[in-house]
């Protein structure tokens, strides 16, 4: 999230409870509004249009494919996008702005060719088995790649820094997709079905294509070198592997219960899914995203500047300031972590009251609220793991990070091949189980990253990046040299 650090930190040292709050609200928006949006385009669609005169049937089948469109989606652009972010940001330290179009440019065609590849088999098995029609399969698969290139953009707006029109061009494109399909049902006849269906399309590449277009605005220049990327992702494939095996480790229990639970069910032949324990699995999720906001606003304010200070403390400083800096970093990072816990901890204990209380009048009873006291507990370990992790980028140990990832996925693939047999009360303790593991191995190997920082940030870390950033100055101010001394002569 880099850049929204210096707004925050403006918003945080003014003084005042106003100010707080705006920089709260702020935060929060920046972080899971996006998320907040769709989902209220998705229940105001739903209350606006004749939703609830429609077959259950129907029903079923709008859930399914937008379930499978989000999961897929994530699932195809993480990898990319974390490589992506890799690539950027050394080409914005060595202040090679020209790279970043190719950028854009080879991940578009890496994503387009991803996509087909997923999208077009799964189209294949809804026509043959499900029997719909080629335009609803077409519909839901510009709905899939709207959202995978969506996601992907999102990597380049830290890029931008103009985090209100960014807001505005989700705001803009998801207003356009709900009046869309009001058109659609009650003037042109469509069916709610297609109508939904095709609103999310709209809304999703009208998204990525505003956000596209502004980063083409921001970035003009063109070096025409693409290749470079694919470098990247041999020379960073560790990093590409704790992406994919942590998001692959959040939903690989959905996966189990789709095909070995109880609770499995089959939509037009098609779509598997386990819609009670899908249900649990969002509510958690909900209620532990509080997290990745905190996460935001102590990382961007508090241990960013002391990682800095770390990390520029060996040009000029004696050995005893550099030990004093970094017993500061490792002090924010305790300090924040532990703050992350207990506010997360009495969220959860707040929500938790709240379900029990108004659970009937929410439609929560039965099985879903036996479940969600250790879902809860679950994901917020998750995006604890989530956010240690991102810890581990800081301090360049892509290797432990895909090592915590695969321990993510296996525990969560063992712990729920066992729990699925388990009462609904504890038929997340699969998934518990590898959020546990997961949290103790990226705890433990922090710890030892911490204890040995000095010599694998000193002792190697990579010079490449700074003679780059030499060396494309120095062809710069040569260019500006020739074009002086040509006109000169002219």
């Amino acid at each position: 999230m880099a850049g929204i650090g210096f707004e925050l930190k403006k918003l945080f040292n003014k003084e005042g409870i106003i100010s707080t709050v705006f920089a709260g609200l702020y935060a929060t928006v920046v972080t899971v509004g996006p998320t907040v949006m769709v989902i209220l385009f998705l229940n105001l669609m739903y209350y606006i249009l004749p939703y609830v005169n429609i077959s259950y049937r129907e029903r079923e089948i709008i859930s399914s494919t937008i379930l499978y469109v989000f999961i897929f989606s994530l699932i195809i652009s993480s990898p990319i996008n974390i490589i992506l972010s890799r690539y950027t940001a050394d080409k914005i330290f060595q202040e090679d702005y020209d790279s970043i179009l190719p950028a854009l440019d080879m991940g578009n065609l890496l994503l387009a060719v991803l996509t087909v590849l997923t999208g077009l088999p799964f189209g294949i098995v809804m026509y043959h088995l499900g029997h719909f029609s080629i335009g609803y399969i077409f519909t839901a698969y510009l709905c899939y790649a709207g959202l995978v290139f969506t996601f992907y953009c999102m990597t380049f707006i830290t890029l931008l820094k103009e985090y209100r029109k960014i807001t505005y061009s989700f705001l803009v494109s998801l207003l356009t997709g709900l009046l869309f399909s009001c058109m659609a049902v009650y003037w042109f006849q469509f069916s709610v079905t297609n109508a939904i269906i095709t609103a999310l399309a709209v809304s999703f590449n009208l998204i990525a294509v505003l956000l596209m277009t502004r980063i083409r605005r921001n970035f003009r220049y063109h070096n025409k070198n693409s290749r470079e990327v694919l470098f990247y992702l041999k020379k960073y494939w560790k990093l590409l592997c704790s992406s994919a095996l942590f998001t692959w480790g959040i939903y690989s229990h959905n996966f189990i219960f789709w095909f070995f639970s109880p609770y499995r069910v089959v939509v037009a032949d098609v779509f598997v899914s386990a819609p009670i324990y899908d249900v649990v699995t969002y509510l958690a999720m909900l209620s532990n995203i509080s997290i990745l906001v905190i996460f935001v606003v102590n990382v961007e304010t508090k241990f960013h500047t002391a990682y800095k200070t770390y990390c520029e403390s060996i040009i000029g400083a004696s050995g005893k300031d550099i030990l004093k800096a970094k017993n500061q970093m490792i002090e924010v990072l305790r300090k924040e972590l532990l703050f992350i816990i207990q506010i997360q901890v009495i969220i959860n204990i707040c929500i938790f009251v709240l379900v029990i209380a108004f659970a009937a009048n929410l439609g929560i009873t039965g099985r879903i609220l036996m479940m969600y006291p250790v879902m809860s507990m679950a994901y917020m370990l998750i995006y604890l793991v989530q956010s240690m992790m991102i810890f581990q980028y800081y301090l360049d140990d892509a290797g432990g990070a895909a090592v915590v990832g695969l321990v993510f996925l296996l525990g969560t693939v063992t712990g729920s091949f066992v729990s699925v047999r388990f009462s609904a009360v504890f038929s997340g303790m699969g998934v518990l189980a590898g959020a546990f593991l997961s949290f103790t191995v990226v705890f433990f190997r922090i710890r030892y990253m911490l204890a040995h920082l000095d010599e694998h940030i000193y002792c190697r870390g990579n010079i490449v990046n700074t003679k780059a950033k030499r060396s494309i100055f120095k062809k710069k101010k040569e260019e500006q040299q020739k074009v002086v001394v040509y006109s000169f002569n002219k």
